[in-house]
């Protein structure tokens, strides 16, 4: 692939000409943070990189030149999509990633609206990565994160030391405000104090760098609202609202899942249990969309596809 030099501003990169392959992994690794307030792990700025080495390498074969970045067109991602989809066959859960890598080099460009009516492929299968709580599951998992905030008063030899129930109030808000207001795991931890507004019969979280540096706001229920309030009680002093990273907050769910049943628990399955109670109440698509954060309606119908699990329950449940 071709290597011209990429020239960057003084702030951003101590070296003033460099591959451009060199600078958006140096993007991924630094200012994608500080634009988008979102951590990548490890594993996806390498994802991230593979994908748009290939997609270079695509467009060097396609269309007989270098691939320079800044020529980039929406036209040649619809020809990539049309290639991946049409000819190569890729599965959509590939495509998919593709879509997601192609996005955050539009954005390191500085032209996310390239992305502009490239979409992401609906799955037709159920995903087996992660599905939505059962009423039964959803109420053990309430139930338990706000009654590990009183062992003490309940049985007296389970007592907590400070340390112990500012953790549980802690892991009660936060798991709450994903659960309960579907933030994704990186957004609950970037969220800051300063973002909640909480009124006698209402609240509001406002995330304001979302997936692709969207803003938005999001209701807060009552089960949210009680943990938010308690939690300011505490009166703790950190950077962010919870002040611990999306490793942990990932940690906190496994944790609480085993406890439940429920051993492959994560963030995201919180998230989507949110989005499947608002469908199972009929609450509008694009109400739905507003509320995760997703740009194009599309995605959200994908995203509220039924399980692998879901659709096997449906199944066993009808005689």
């Amino acid at each position: 692939m071709n290597t011209q030099t990429f020239t960057l501003k003084p702030s951003t990169f101590d070296i003033q000409l460099c591959t451009w392959q060199e600078a958006f992994s140096h993007y991924l690794q630094t200012d994608y943070r500080k634009i988008t307030h979102r951590q990548l792990s490890e594993k996806s700025i390498k994802l991230a990189i593979q994908h748009i080495r290939v997609f270079g390498l695509w467009h060097e074969d396609k269309f007989n030149q270098p691939f320079e970045p800044g020529n980039l067109t929406n036209y040649d991602l619809h020809v990539y999509r049309k290639y991946s989809l049409d000819e190569k066959k890729v599965e959509a859960a590939t495509w998919n990633s593709r879509y997601w890598a192609l996005g955050i080099l539009c954005l390191w460009l500085g032209h996310p609206e390239l992305m502009d009516g490239i979409e992401i492929e609906e799955q037709m299968e159920g995903s087996e990565k992660h599905r939505s709580l059962t009423d039964l599951e959803h109420h053990r998992l309430v139930n338990i994160i706000e009654l590990d905030t009183r062992r003490g008063k309940i049985n007296p030899l389970q007592a907590l030391t400070v340390c112990e129930y500012q953790k549980a109030i802690r892991d009660w808000a936060s798991i709450s405000m994903m659960l309960h207001a579907g933030l994704r795991v990186d957004e609950c931890a970037m969220v800051e104090a300063g973002d909640i507004t909480i009124n006698d019969r209402s609240g509001i979280v406002l995330v304001r760098n979302g997936k692709g540096g969207k803003r938005r706001k999001v209701t807060l229920n009552l089960p949210l609202r009680n943990a938010l309030k308690v939690y300011f009680k505490l009166n703790l002093q950190t950077n962010t609202l919870f002040g611990v990273s999306t490793r942990t907050l990932e940690r906190i769910a496994k944790d609480i899942g085993k406890r439940i049943d429920i051993p492959d628990l994560t963030p995201h399955w919180l998230r989507y249990t949110f989005a499947k109670r608002m469908e199972k109440k009929h609450v509008p698509l694009e109400t739905i969309r507003r509320l995760l954060g997703h740009k194009n309606i599309e995605t959200t119908k994908v995203y509220l596809r039924s399980s692998m699990a879901e659709l096997q329950s449906a199944v066993e449940d009808v005689t």
